[in-house]
């Protein structure tokens, strides 16, 4: 059994994205704070680049997951694999979605009941946050085979999937939004879920050499991507009136920055990309053996935080009248985060109940 490599920059990924992930949940609906987007000035443009630069947090964690358990079989056998996610995934995301459906009750679920559980459960309609779960679960079923090809080092056939995975991901709904269809490709290619491309693309990142000259070229076409993404959907949201086509959650329009699509794609990779490359460094940064712990409490404040939000500062609200928006937008996150960590932290020292904290 070959012993798992440690790479410093996965722990330091795992944070960040956990906390971009909070960020979002926080401060990116300006909605939520009275700001209306028909408007060009300061707070509209700064909760649409909210919403672009910290929307690498799901997808950072889909990379990681991609990267750690497509190796599985160096490490042991797939009875093991499976034993391992549903103890550490399915088994805590189930309790706290009971947790959930229990103590965050939204009324369209009508009354606490098992089969009202069973119907929010199946749409996601139970806890916002956690729809993630979803996708992870899926990719799951499918890493026993597809782990073969990666066991394989196969790069080729690895970026072939990553391309049919973009082609149905982001390519396909882009052709049925600019011309109105429903395309048929898009169900008649199996084992292409929805971010399989995140998941293949953080295993590639990790185990194959890419050239200085390509990761350069990443570079800059991830910097244009950006820019595109900013500019699309400052335009689209402010200056043009809303179209029957586009999505508009929390009045700004999703569709330009989107992580399933190309562009946004192409940034995640270069920033994993980085962030592997700053390897050396995040070794030599005198914090570094603190990472392994602290990535080890982030599962559990993507668990913990809707819970914190619900009943610590949403109904700190009417408190912080006077507060200028700009202090909330910079404390909120930290504040989240900094209680669902203590709080995952404490759970784990708990007997029994540490059981429901992976």
């Amino acid at each position: 059994m070959q012993k798992k490599n440690r790479y410093y920059f996965m722990y330091l990924n795992t944070i960040i994205s956990s906390f971009a992930v909070v960020v979002l949940h926080t401060v990116a609906n300006p909605d939520s704070f009275g700001i209306k987007t028909d408007h060009f000035s300061f707070y509209p443009v700064l909760f649409i680049l909210i919403g672009i630069l910290f929307s690498f947090g799901v997808p950072i964690f889909f990379m990681q997951s991609g990267a750690n358990v497509l190796t599985y079989r160096e490490r042991y056998s797939t009875k093991t694999f499976v034993k391992k996610r549903v103890h550490k995934v399915v088994i805590p995301f189930l309790l706290w979605s009971i947790l959930g459906f229990i103590f965050l009750h939204n009324n369209q679920l009508g009354s606490i009941n098992g089969l009202n559980f069973l119907k929010g459960f199946i749409s996601g309609n139970i806890v916002g946050p956690y729809w993630f779960f979803y996708n992870i679960i899926g990719f799951y079923l499918c890493v026993p085979f597809m782990s073969i090809i990666t066991e394989k080092g196969n790069a080729r056939l690895v970026r072939y999937m990553i391309i049919i995975a973009l082609i149905y991901n982001t390519i396909l709904p882009i052709v049925d939004l600019i011309l109105g269809t429903s395309n048929m490709f898009n169900p008649s290619i199996p084992l292409v879920g929805a971010y399989l491309q995140y998941f293949l693309a953080g295993w590639y990142i990790v185990n194959i050499s890419i050239k200085p000259r390509i990761r350069k070229l990443i570079y800059i076409l991830a910097t244009i991507m950006l820019a595109l993404e900013i500019v699309m959907t400052i335009i689209f949201t402010i200056f043009i009136p809303h179209l029957q086509r586009l999505t508009y959650p929390g009045e700004i329009v999703k569709n330009f920055a989107d992580i399933g699509n190309l562009p946004a794609f192409i940034c995640m990779c270069a920033l994993f990309l980085a962030l592997k490359n700053a390897e050396p460094y995040i070794i030599g940064w005198h914090l570094s053996s603190y990472l392994p712990t602290l990535a080890g409490l982030t599962f559990g404040i993507y668990l913990v935080h809707p819970f914190v939000i619900n009943y610590l500062l949403n109904p700190m609200q009417p408190l912080l009248l006077q507060v200028p928006l700009i202090f909330k937008i910079l404390l909120y996150p930290i504040f989240v985060y900094f209680i669902s960590g203590i709080i995952t932290f404490l759970i784990r020292k708990i007997p029994f109940v540490r059981n429901i904290m992976p």
